[in-house]
């Protein structure tokens, strides 16, 4: 992003500068000197702006020169972060948070751990448990070719695909609860 503005314009340097969270400095190299007396900067003399809780700038706790988050709140003082959550939360009747304990670090929020993927299902086991309920009159609650087609599995990778393999299996652990056809489906297919 490129920004363009007027060295000599007191108004856009100023604007620049709250950007920037700095004091305009006039260009001096080009200025025209000044007749009166030059006098130290002192801290602008307070507006009565107040920030997204309602606080007006404080020096002792706010960042000079004052500038304000995307929020909309002052900048916190560098070293004075628990006085001015403490400021906040008295501005806004919320309880500031705890400060922790010198030496002792903040706990951290427990992150979630990654997903551990199933153990992959042996092809030889699950068709070997598959051919018994087929063997078996009341083994399974459907042919095999609408169970594959119900299913999505494909007999050509059936010895390959994991998903297929898993999505068989859990159809047989179905068929052992005692399901229908459908209610073996529906396990299957949401394992």
């Amino acid at each position: 992003m490129q920004i363009t503005f007027d060295p000599h314009n007191p108004e856009e340097c100023a604007t620049i500068a709250r950007l920037l969270g700095t004091t305009a400095q006039p260009d001096t190299a080009t200025e025209q000197p000044d007749t009166a007396p030059t006098q130290p900067e002192t801290a602008q003399p307070d507006t009565g702006e107040t920030d997204c809780h309602g606080m007006t700038h404080n020096d002792a706790i706010h960042s000079t020169p004052a500038s304000k988050n995307a929020d909309g709140s002052w900048r916190a003082k560098r070293g004075q972060k628990e006085a001015y959550e403490a400021a906040i939360a008295a501005a806004t009747g919320k309880d500031a948070p705890a400060p922790a304990p010198q030496g002792m670090p903040m706990p951290q929020p427990a992150s979630a751990a990654p997903a551990t993927p199933p153990a992959p299902i042996d092809y030889k086991t699950m068709a070997e448990r598959f051919m018994a309920k087929m063997a078996d009159p009341d083994g399974l609650p459907a042919e095999y070719e609408a169970i594959y087609t119900a299913l999505s599995i494909g007999y050509d990778d059936l010895e390959t695909n994991q998903t297929s393999i898993a999505r068989l299996s859990a159809y047989m652990d179905a068929v052992d609860n005692g399901d229908d056809h459908d209610g073996c489906v529906r396990h299957a297919m949401s394992a």
